[in-house]
């Protein structure tokens, strides 16, 4: 058995060509610091890439990170934080001392007024094309919902987390009052099984018990800025609004006309300086056939940040406008309220937590 292995091993070396070897082993590591301009301040939580290479980092808290990157010759970075306009830059790698660079993000600058309107047209033009006449003002927020999105995909990839969400089920009255009367707990990962496509919104899932169900998905952070949902969406930054007791830069998005099956039309609220996410409504653009006696359905999703400036969901509480179950009795609206009680991180943990999460390594 040893001289098979031997053998592998001096094979899997032959069909290597030179070239792959020496650029196995031509590798070092590339400081990167990152800072405002023109204050020079340090940028915690950036995110670094290699375009081509495949790596990407967050930056610590004091805004510095090494990766890995060829030994000599051009490297093209790109550097990220929520708030900033991105930068794409190439460094210049000679032989010599361990190499640093420093990279100067600017802030994210437009005017911002009050809500004005948001009665807003058919989307007949969806996306940011040409033809849409999205505005530079649109697109410069949108890529701030993409770097949200950013964000939090490279948090569930550096560090893989599931969550134990808490469900209560029950009825709003009609004074307003709610009450739940059915609750349990589920694990969800971090990374959700589904991504936003049209026409599978609404789709049959099967429960723990093995029972199946109709259920309504809600797109996630990463679905809001996908080219998929925004090629079938209208996006209008409808201005400064107070929520929950702040004001919120406020974005309207609208369904596509052309879309046959049921979709969503958002609102979501950004933190008007550093853009994060922090609420959005979800309410279904039209109701799916398989729920007949349904009338309107709308979810409300509250975020927070896992590490500074990454949002997670943590709270949804979603209503379900529903018929009376006899002729001229009121209609009834459901409830289902989600919160998420434990962050359960699969490996090593992130440095500065901002909720409370407790590192674990979860059993099956």
């Amino acid at each position: 058995m040893r001289r098979g292995v031997v053998a592998a091993a001096a094979l899997a070396a032959m069909l290597l060509s030179p070239r792959a070897l020496v650029a196995q082993a031509a590798t070092r590591s590339l400081v990167v610091r990152v800072v405002t301009t023109p204050e020079g301040a340090p940028l915690g939580y950036s995110v670094v890439q290699v375009p081509g290479s495949g790596v990407e980092r967050f930056t610590n808290a004091s805004g510095v990170v090494a990766v890995p990157v060829p030994a000599t010759g051009p490297v093209r970075l790109v550097v990220k934080r929520l708030g900033f306009t991105p930068k794409d830059t190439t460094v210049a790698l000679g032989d010599g001392a361990s190499p640093a660079v420093t990279v100067a993000l600017a802030r994210v600058s437009f005017r911002l007024d009050a809500v004005k309107v948001v009665a807003w047209p058919p989307c007949r033009r969806p996306g940011l094309g040409r033809r849409s006449g999205a505005s530079d003002e649109v697109r410069a927020v949108v890529e701030q919902l993409r770097q949200n999105a950013e964000r939090y995909r490279l948090l569930t990839t550096d560090y893989p987390f599931i969550y134990l969400s808490r469900r209560d089920f029950g009825v709003k009255q009609q004074d307003g009052r709610e009450t739940y009367d059915r609750t349990d707990t589920i694990r969800v990962s971090g990374r959700p099984d589904w991504s936003y496509r049209p026409g599978t919104l609404v789709a049959r899932e099967t429960n723990a018990d093995g029972s199946r169900e109709w259920v309504m998905r809600i797109p996630s952070i990463a679905d809001l800025a996908s080219d998929l949902f925004i090629d079938n969406h209208c996006f209008h930054v409808a201005g400064l609004e107070e929520k929950g007791g702040q004001r919120l830069l406020r974005i309207d998005i609208i369904a596509a006309d052309r879309l046959k099956g049921t979709d969503v039309t958002v609102v979501a609220w950004l933190d008007p300086n550093g853009f994060a996410l922090r609420h959005a409504t979800f309410t279904l653009s039209r109701v799916p056939p398989q729920f007949p006696d349904l009338l309107t359905m709308s979810s409300r999703v509250e975020y927070a940040e896992l590490i500074p400036f990454v949002p997670v969901m943590e709270l949804m509480v979603a209503e379900s406008l529903m018929r009376g179950r006899t002729r001229g009795a009121p209609a009834q609206v459901g409830l289902e309220r989600q919160r998420i009680e434990r962050v359960l991180f699969v490996g090593a943990t992130p440095e500065g937590l901002a909720l409370d999460s407790v590192p674990s390594t979860p059993r099956p």
